[in-house]
């Protein structure tokens, strides 16, 4: 039998791997979904307690919990955990989160796997009006509310750009992602140019360019948590919009979807999410791309269920590159204690999404050419 008579029925049952396809949302995955959410979540709460107890003076969970429900074993465990870490593991996780989430909306709006906050320019442009406000202002640093207006500018005017150059064009994935780290890159030499014009700022700035969450305190977490109360939801609520964008624009046009109106406001969730993380942590890279994809593997590729697992997974994900920074840092000990941790968790983050990255640009050719 040749393969042009392959009856349909039989043409459904091979697995595919583009968006659009419903292969790997099995019912399985859909049974198990609370399941997974809940033993994610699990997951969250237990890298957290152990980055609570990493440090110059290092806690077990118990001496961890302990500080927390006040009761430390000793007085100065109080003071460290809740005074000095629990800010810095809180914005890590819903920092996180918040890219993870954004990732999975941009991914599902674009129907490109490979679309990701950082990858397409949001971060970027976030980080130069940030830069940039900061040069224009004359302040060594920028009060929270300015820095999250100047990071929402920022991150629109980048996204925009990337919006009008690809995603209205329908390019294909590659060359979106190719348009957008191009505009990456043009942003980044503008942030290096504006580092030489005043290299004062240096090290104000380093936190946003390389992505970090050394220095966090309960002050940053005072800027973020009101960000992430209203964006998170905003972005979960829109998961039937992105679950019919991701089925394509022609059966979201027959389900009376306003195809161009639903894909700007997922996008615009996508933008503001990002901007409050980047205002928050900087622009630590890969998240969005990670966690969509981690989450797409255990429950299957149906945004409904992606979105929320994304969110948590982002905010795994930061916290565990933060463990992971504390830990490639004591490789160095004569780096001295009053160093520790200065390894940015962007950097980790960078070092295992590049070849994810790779693989995936990789086997969207292969495909491509079959």
């Amino acid at each position: 039998m040749s393969r042009r008579s392959i009856p349909p029925a039989r043409a459904t049952i091979r697995p595919a791997s583009g968006p659009g396809t419903a292969s790997s949302d099995l019912p399985a995955a859909a049974g198990r979904f609370w399941l997974v959410l809940l033993l994610a979540l699990i997951l969250l709460a237990v890298l957290m307690v152990w980055s609570l107890g990493v440090g110059t003076v290092r806690l077990n969970p118990t001496e961890v919990v302990a500080a927390l429900t006040g009761d430390p074993v000793a007085g100065f465990h109080h003071h460290i955990v809740v005074g000095l870490r629990l800010p810095r593991v809180l914005i890590a996780a819903v920092a996180g989160g918040m890219l993870g989430l954004a990732g999975g909306l941009l991914q599902a709006a674009t129907r490109n796997t490979l679309a990701e906050p950082s990858l397409l320019g949001v971060s970027g442009g976030a980080v130069l009006a940030l830069v940039a406000t900061l040069v224009v202002t004359g302040l060594d640093s920028l009060p929270g509310p300015v820095a999250a207006v100047a990071a929402l500018v920022g991150a629109f005017a980048a996204g925009g750009l990337v919006y009008s150059l690809s995603w209205a064009r329908q390019t294909s994935p590659v060359r979106l992602v190719l348009d957008g780290v191009l505009i990456s890159a043009m942003l980044s030499s503008v942030v290096s140019v504006l580092l030489l014009w005043d290299g004062s700022l240096f090290a104000a700035v380093l936190r946003w360019v390389v992505g970090s969450l050394n220095g966090r305190v309960w002050q940053d977490w005072a800027l973020l948590w009101p960000w992430a109360l209203l964006a998170v939801p905003a972005g979960l609520l829109l998961h039937r919009s992105a679950s019919t964008l991701w089925l394509g624009d022609d059966i979201a046009a027959a389900t009376g979807l306003p195809v161009g109106r639903a894909r700007l406001l997922v996008f615009a969730a996508a933008t503001v999410l990002t901007a409050g993380a980047v205002a928050a942590v900087g622009a630590v890279g890969f998240i969005g791309l990670l966690a969509p994809h981690i989450a797409r593997l255990v429950v299957g590729s149906h945004p409904r269920r992606v979105l929320p697992l994304a969110c948590l997974t982002g905010g795994a994900l930061l916290v565990g590159a933060d463990l992971l920074a504390e830990g490639l840092t004591a490789l160095w000990p004569e780096t001295g204690v009053q160093n520790r941790a200065t390894l940015p968790a962007g950097a980790v983050t960078a070092l295992l999404g590049g070849p994810v990255l790779v693989a995936l640009l990789a086997r969207h050719r292969f495909e491509g050419r079959r």
